[in-house]
């Protein structure tokens, strides 16, 4: 080095709360390796800016390898029972890939007391990440009054995982490993659901309410001060908290599995996508369900629910369907819901579909989307409701619909270019009120907002009004691609498909500013018409 230079070395920049970790485990003599800091640091920024950061009490990432380094508790790291610190009693491993429990008499004390700690009674979460894949009767986390009343989660016992959160009803669902990542959320008063690797696997209704004034043990159950059900799963991430939405526990799982990846000691299959703090939460959820890369439609689908979330519309859609990614399973995806269920309002594609960059185009003939989203029961009244379909196709059918739905005589389907006409029907009965269509290319928005008026915006311009409503609901699902009459498709389409929304109805203002997002997200993709 020259005479008179200085060299100033400095290091990575920490989150707050990550540096209380990293200083408590220096503290107590443990020494994390920059990758172990880097994986838990990115943990942090990645559940505050999901906005689920403040939903933990207790988050234990199990890094460093040994029963101190393991025992610390990431969202208060003080070294004392008020914070909620492990306190291991029996058998166990403690290695770089996690902690291992004996499950003879290995089991970890929380001194999280949900009667005590819990924000409230129907507001819990807690979480185990399984390394292990055994089938026995073993309960990985939980206490109770007595071991049917309480909070459990019991990974695979004969190959059923079962839930219970401050109650004596217990849930379950068939598993055929114990590997991954499970949580289990109380939220919506009764109800309790279980996750797997981010996917919603039980919805159970709780039929009485037992808060545990024990404490919660993680590799055991403690029953009323006593370890029963002692697990053998090695344990990679644990945590407890208030409950999460279906969104929070999908991005819980991106958020963890990507912290899992970063230290090579993931179970799952390693994925193209993880949670990416620059998105919004529904975008993270619909990329990582979709694993779509390419740059462009990332960006271009985070621009689209910015843009539906600033004009206040975002929140009136029920299902979304941006037809990006080229295919069945990128297409069949509800970005307003990511999950690949019907209760999410995925699509189901039947017969002849050419899927493509473009979108999705139905043969004409045999081709339709069941959206599983059925008007009677996911609206309450009839008297609000819209559905889109961007149309890159001119055809003038006699008969097609470009998706609808019909019970009785009550129908809610729209119709580009019907024998020349355009045309809706929302909650309605007879014949539509139409008006000339010379093509059928572009974004069509149908809208009903009162229980007298409809309109039809093509292209954010008012095409189209109608009155002399009826009040009604249809009973059985959407169909994209032609009408459901009375659950057989029918009216098929042939006009290619590059989006399509079903939601509440929309004022002219939120029309037009539907369009131009819509209309910007397919011009950034470059196929606008």
């Amino acid at each position: 080095m020259g005479a008179g230079l200085q060299t100033t070395v400095t290091g990575p920049t920490y989150d707050p709360d990550a540096q209380l970790f990293f200083n408590a485990q220096t503290a107590a003599g443990v020494t994390l390796t920059t990758t172990q800091m880097n994986a838990v640091n990115q943990w942090v920024v990645d559940s505050k800016a999901a906005n689920i950061w403040t939903k933990f009490k207790a988050i234990y990432p199990i890094v460093g390898g040994t029963a101190t380094a393991h025992k610390l508790n990431l969202k208060n790291p003080l070294d004392t029972n008020a914070a909620f610190r492990l306190s291991f009693v029996g058998g166990w491993t403690h290695s770089s890939t996690g902690m291992l429990p004996n499950g003879t008499n290995a089991y970890a004390n929380t001194f999280f007391a949900p009667s005590v700690n819990s924000t409230g009674i129907n507001n819990f979460h807690s979480s185990y990440y399984s390394r292990t894949n055994v089938n026995l009767v073993q309960v990985d986390t939980g206490c109770g009054s007595s071991d049917l009343q309480g909070t459990l989660l019991e990974i695979r016992t004969a190959n059923i995982t079962y839930i219970r959160i401050n109650a004596a009803t217990t849930s379950s669902y068939a598993d055929t490993d114990s590997l991954g990542f499970y949580s289990q959320s109380r939220l919506l008063g009764n109800t309790q659901k279980g996750y797997k690797n981010a996917l919603l696997k039980v919805t159970g209704t709780v039929n009485s309410n037992v808060a545990a004034g024990q404490f919660y043990y993680i590799g055991a159950y403690n029953s009323n001060g006593v370890a029963f059900y002692y697990s053998s799963k090695q344990c990679a991430f644990a945590s407890i908290g208030d409950g999460l939405t279906d969104l929070e526990s999908q991005l819980f799982y991106q958020i963890t599995e990507k912290y899992q990846v970063a230290l090579s000691r993931n179970i799952n299959t390693t994925q193209s996508f993880y949670y990416n703090s620059a998105y919004n939460n529904e975008t993270n959820a619909f990329l990582f369900s979709t694993q779509i890369t390419d740059n462009t439609i990332q960006t271009a689908t985070n621009t689209l629910v910015t843009d539906l979330k600033t004009a206040g519309v975002f929140t009136k859609m029920k299902a979304i369907y941006p037809m990006v990614g080229g295919t069945a399973t990128t297409h069949k995806f509800n970005l307003a819901n990511a999950q690949d269920t019907d209760a999410a309002y995925r699509l189901v594609f039947t017969g002849g579909w050419t899927h493509s960059s473009n979108g999705a185009l139905p043969n004409g003939t045999n081709a339709y989307a069941n959206t599983f989203l059925t008007p009677s029961t996911a609206y309450s009244v009839a008297s609000s409701g819209h559905m889109s379909y961007y149309s890159r196709t001119d055809s003038n059918g006699a008969n097609e619909r470009e998706m609808g739905v019909l019970t009785s005589t009550i129908y809610s389907d729209l119709g580009l270019r019907y024998s020349g006409n355009l045309y809706m029907r929302w909650g309605e009965t007879g014949a539509p009120t139409q008006v000339a269509s010379p093509n059928s290319l572009g974004f069509y928005v149908a809208s009903r907002t009162t229980s007298t008026s409809q309109k039809i915006f093509k292209n954010g311009t008012q095409a189209l009004i109608s009155g002399n409503l009826a009040a009604g609901l249809p009973s059985v699902p959407f169909f994209i691609g032609c009408l459901n009459f009375n659950s057989s498709p029918t009216f098929y389409t042939a006009k290619q498909c590059a989006f399509a929304s079903i939601g509440d109805g929309l004022s002219d203002a939120e029309a037009l500013a539907f369009y131009n997002a819509v209309q910007t997200f397919n011009t950034t993709l470059a196929r606008q018409v």
